[in-house]
């Protein structure tokens, strides 16, 4: 779009320059100078001059606009080129620029307005279909960015009219027939192109995804196939493949993954699912090298940030697992925010850092009250800040969810800490009977009986809990 941009102004520029002499020409000469040669401010302040002297020069505002565009000020950009559309309407390149910036202002409709017009004003101009193409193509995209996908097509088949056969223009107008729900319509127009360009990524993964959805798989990887014998780019085929992958399961998805890498180690969505399908397999250390090589190319996407966060949190490094599920948290939402935070907190209390753990397990369990291990490890933390009755609390939520006899006994221990002992006694004798060689559990259920005043019951637990090797029940049995 840019060159593009660039290109009109010089066009309009000259011919203003011939048909104008004035005073303000030398002027108007030096700031187009200025943006040319990349002097943006200084381009923007030689044009505001031209302006103010003569606020109808169409060459001028043409120019700001094109200075401020460069210079990210879309605002100003976008009034400069409206300014355009109302010192003379009925030219093209105003109302396809005004698109233009629309569509980077994220204002779609305002956008696709723009291209329309541009495409009206410039077929009366009888300008041609490959100068009026940028302007089907921004109304297409706008459109679909609207999610109106049916207006979409239309547009595309109106400059499918002018420009019989362009694949971008069909690519657009399959892809928006797939969108609409009309995937068999598509499916002519995308072999057309592909007759063209056998070994066009976007293309034959349209074509995948339709036979996929069709309940044709095998068929969607024979078409994958034949591109990948048409291709000769390294990059092209590791995109087929990881589109392959896509479709595959086990050892079958783990070779076309890792012969994409090796065909093109930048393609970081490759190295991540390799991560992603080695950690599936089990093979953590080869999941900590593919999620690396995919850190090193994209280190802000937190589905990678969140993958090398668990894969640390497996190997047992805690600060490094805590490290980057803090990155992780800070830029995703949702599921991947929440298992962000769990893993965050896993690591905080790995650390000994318990009033951190319980802050964000805290939200955690808010989020997602039927995570049976955030409960869990919000309790133990808790114990450790001697909250017991928080503690228990967390921790009879733990047992719910997920029963089990390391919860048990941790929950035993708290009931006991915040003098429930009653309660520590049944669910102590409930963690010996589902593991009857947690000496630490037999530990605690003899203090809940002493406390209980059953003296004789309580030193038979101790005694079951010395002869597992617990050195504090052999103490108290002196």
């Amino acid at each position: 779009m840019k060159q593009f941009l660039c290109a009109a102004l010089l066009v309009f520029s000259v011919g203003w320059a011939q048909q104008n002499p004035s005073a303000v020409q030398q002027a108007l000469q030096q700031a187009q100078a200025a943006l040319e040669a990349g002097r943006l401010n200084e381009a923007v302040q030689g044009f505001e001059a031209v302006i103010a002297r003569d606020f109808t020069n169409y060459t001028a505002h043409f120019g700001l606009g094109l200075a401020l565009y460069r210079l990210g000020d879309l605002r100003g950009a976008a009034f400069e080129f409206t300014q355009l559309t109302v010192l003379d309407p009925s030219r093209f390149e105003g109302w396809f620029n005004l698109g233009v910036v629309r569509d980077r202002q994220g204002q779609a409709a305002e956008a696709a307005e723009a291209f329309g017009k541009a495409i009206e004003v410039g077929e009366k101009a009888n300008l041609g279909p490959t100068d009026l193409k940028p302007a089907y193509v921004g109304q297409v995209k706008a459109l679909r960015a609207q999610g109106q996908h049916e207006a979409a097509a239309g547009a595309a088949r109106r400059g499918l009219e002018k420009l019989p056969g362009d694949p971008d223009l069909t690519v657009l107008l399959a892809d928006s027939l797939v969108r609409a729900g009309k995937p068999l319509e598509a499916l002519p127009l995308l072999y057309q192109v592909l007759g063209r360009d056998p070994s066009n990524v976007l293309v034959i993964s349209q074509i995948a995804d339709i036979y996929v959805a069709q309940g044709l798989p095998q068929r969607a990887l024979r078409e994958i196939d034949r591109g990948l014998e048409a291709a000769q780019d390294n990059a092209v085929r590791a995109q087929l493949l990881l589109k392959k992958s896509s479709l595959q399961q086990g050892r079958d998805q783990l070779a076309s993954l890792q012969e994409a890498v090796r065909l093109d180690p930048k393609l970081w969505t490759a190295q991540y699912n390799l991560g992603v399908a080695r950690l599936r397999e089990g093979n953590t250390r080869g999941a900590l090298e593919a999620f690396q090589s995919a850190y090193a190319q994209n280190p802000d996407d937190p589905r990678i940030l969140l993958g090398l966060a668990t894969t640390y949190d497996r190997l047992g490094q805690a600060a490094e697992a805590g490290r980057f599920a803090a990155m992780a948290a800070r830029l995703s939402q949702g599921n991947e925010r929440f298992e962000a935070l769990f893993l965050q907190g896993k690591s905080a209390y790995t650390l000994r850092r318990y009033g951190e753990a319980v802050e964000l397990l805290s939200q955690v369990t808010q989020q997602r009250p039927d995570n049976a291990e955030a409960w869990f490890l919000l309790g133990v933390s808790q114990f450790n800040l001697k909250d017991y009755a928080a503690a228990a609390q967390s921790l009879e939520r733990a047992q719910s969810l997920a029963p089990s006899a390391a919860t048990a006994a941790n929950l035993g221990a708290a009931l006991y800490s915040a003098g429930r002992y009653s309660d520590a006694e049944r669910v102590l004798s409930q963690a010996v009977a589902l593991d009857g060689r947690n000496p630490v559990a037999w530990y605690n259920l003899g203090l809940a009986l002493r406390s209980l005043g059953r003296t004789a019951e309580a030193r038979r637990a101790w005694q079951r809990s010395a002869e597992l090797g617990y050195a504090p029940a052999r103490e108290l049995l002196r």
